[in-house]
């Protein structure tokens, strides 16, 4: 554990060093990375000259939504997102006295490094320690990782996933259902935990009664929706929501990919858009080819897990956060690593990773949205 201590901490100093450098290559935009943010319901300290850049600096994009959630409450078009992260940001403000940015962020550390243990435990089920680490070390580098360290959801998600399948593992239902049920309520395409959780059971010839947890997973989902209905006079306000980021419609993931061929096909190749969208489609290639090279590589539930999860939010229009979902669908990576472990450009294609997710967080924090 101290070799991964280390390699966080040159991890994260990496990615200090790429957003200190950016300002003189890349333009600040109208998001929470600029003094001129248009969410004037956030606290002006947020990005005044009280609080340095390279923690405001986290807030940026879908943090700006959260923070305000957890500080005010649902606003419009705020119902896309889950509650169980600003209600986690909340709490902690209201045990520590911090702000809500410090709050935000200190949620976010607590839940990476409960995520980190846990995976590490879990891997240690299956894998030798070196090949634990190994998977730990590709999920750093990845590009999107410096989102897990950023005020999303997605290190409290993790954590939440990775112990559902942790207490699985020991046969421990009663907690699987408490954890899957929690992951549920912190991304909607939590659900997916439900039918690789079926797969554990039956696989495993499981008692029917252990079953019954299980099912907490849809019913938290379905909760949330029950909330719209009652607080908010409308079930339907998550799709609402979802529409602003055009996923507001359920097609086929081929339909997904023609769209983005258009893109490819109309728009600049020196444009941001045209990067973004690139980095999203070669996200989504890389995770199907995994998926399908590594089959019987990983236990059938983990991989109906990752696959579930990456397809619902493909089936939404857009490949928009895939390099992030890879994460959240860790056997993804899992996977990877065996695949990768006794190539000899293994650490080449360590170095391309980590490159991308320096340039990545660059741009993230001046603001700008990057998948």
């Amino acid at each position: 554990m101290k070799k991964i201590a280390l390699i966080l901490t040159v991890w994260v100093a990496f990615l200090l060093v790429s957003a200190y450098i950016a300002p003189r290559f890349i333009p600040d935009t109208l998001f929470i990375g600029s003094r001129n943010s248009f969410d004037e319901r956030l606290p002006q300290w947020l990005y005044d000259n009280r609080m340095p850049r390279w923690i405001w600096m986290w807030a940026n994009l879908d943090g700006n939504h959260y923070l305000s959630i957890a500080r005010n409450g649902y606003y419009e078009f705020e119902n896309g997102f889950f509650p169980l992260y600003p209600l986690a940001i909340r709490a902690v403000a209201n045990l520590s006295g911090l702000p809500f940015l410090l709050s935000g962020l200190l949620a976010t550390y607590i839940s990476f490094i409960l995520f980190l243990k846990l995976l590490h435990n879990l891997l240690r089920l299956d894998f030798t320690v070196q090949a634990s680490n190994r998977v730990i070390s590709w999920i750093i580098v990845f590009p999107a990782a410096f989102y897990l360290i950023a005020i999303y959801n997605d290190a409290l998600y993790l954590f939440l996933t990775v112990g559902c399948f942790y207490a699985v593992r020991k046969n421990k239902w009663w907690l699987v259902g408490f954890l899957g049920g929690l992951a549920a309520l912190a991304r909607f395409p939590g659900i997916a935990i439900f039918p690789a959780l079926l797969v554990e059971w039956w696989n495993g010839k499981r008692r029917i009664r252990d079953l019954i947890p299980v099912f907490f997973i849809p019913l938290s989902t379905l909760s949330y929706f029950i909330y719209l209905h009652i607080w908010e006079g409308n079930w339907n306000l998550f799709v609402t929501s979802m529409s602003v980021w055009r996923q507001d419609r359920l097609v086929l993931p081929i339909q997904t990919a023609y769209r983005y061929f258009k893109i490819f096909t109309t728009v600049s190749p020196d444009s941001l858009m045209y990067f973004v969208a690139l980095a999203e489609f070669s996200a989504v290639v890389f995770a199907i080819a995994v998926l399908i090279r590594g089959f019987r590589l990983v236990r059938l539930s983990y991989w109906v897990y990752a696959l579930s999860y990456l397809l619902i939010p493909m089936s939404g229009g857009t490949f928009q956060g895939e390099p992030r979902y890879i994460i959240h669908a860790f056997p993804v990576i899992l996977i990877f690593s065996q695949l990768m472990a006794k190539n000899r450009w293994r650490y080449l294609v360590m170095g391309v990773f980590f490159a991308l997710q320096l340039v990545f967080m660059a741009y993230f924090s001046r603001g700008y949205f990057i998948s």
